[in-house]
């Protein structure tokens, strides 16, 4: 939770913008969709090498998957040769660890912490961000990396570290509020934070569970609703 996304490049900076808007409880316009393509050739400029792949290869493991996203398709989206990516990653497997690394910065949990000041009241609006559309890419890339972690064991150790990590600067911020007499201090906070990360990952699978709900002012709202009492919101 203490990882900020200053340190990412534009493509994870439009997710941030989202998710401050998300956590202030307003809609979110098409503007702040975060699934944009890889920008125009006139404007790769001011990206590194480096920083265009990582960009391609994130939205294309999320459209396509890891196995279906080719090197030379990702060499080809990010302006470059096929032989030049081999520059920059060993191989596709060291490429999605990199992505996988820095899909983290981008994901509204750790976000939360750099934003918000670590305030368990903002839980419910967090939630209910990943209800937009303007999150779709998160949603696709946190689906990928889970299946990714089932078939390697360097990604795995990244996914389980940030997930620790989540969690426990979930369960200090319910702490913290409980403090502050904002939320029922009767509830554990480990169990209250591993609950609503698991009521995220619900949540990440609504482009195929629930795809007419994404975007819906009324479906956002009762998440929200729901959140705050799972929590014990006051």
């Amino acid at each position: 939770m203490t990882v900020y996304l200053s340190n990412a490049n534009a493509h994870y900076g439009s997710v941030s913008i989202a998710t401050r808007k998300a956590l202030s409880g307003k809609p979110l316009a098409p503007d702040d969709a975060s699934s944009r393509k890889s920008p125009p050739a006139s404007e790769r400029g001011s990206q590194s090498t480096r920083e265009r792949i990582l960009d391609s290869a994130t939205r294309l493991f999320a459209e396509h998957g890891f196995e279906s996203a080719s090197m030379p398709a990702i060499a080809k989206a990010s302006g470059i040769t096929a032989g030049a990516i081999y520059k920059h990653f060993e191989s596709k497997g060291d490429l999605l660890l990199e992505v996988v690394k820095r899909s983290f910065l981008s994901s509204p949990l750790f976000a939360h912490g750099s934003e918000t000041e670590n305030d368990a009241t903002a839980l419910p609006y967090l939630a209910a961000a990943y209800t937009e559309p303007a999150l779709k890419l998160v949603r696709q890339l946190s689906i990928e990396v889970h299946s990714a972690s089932t078939k390697d064991a360097k990604v795995r150790q990244v996914l389980s570290h940030s997930d620790k990590l989540a969690m426990k600067g979930i369960a200090e911020s319910i702490a913290a509020a409980q403090r502050a007499r904002k939320i029922d201090p009767n509830l554990n906070p480990e169990h209250v934070a591993r609950l609503f990360c698991v009521f995220i990952m619900g949540l990440i699978h609504m482009d195929t569970l629930l795809p007419d709900l994404i975007g819906d002012r009324s479906w956002h709202e009762f998440v929200r609703d729901r959140v705050a009492i799972l929590i014990g919101s006051r």
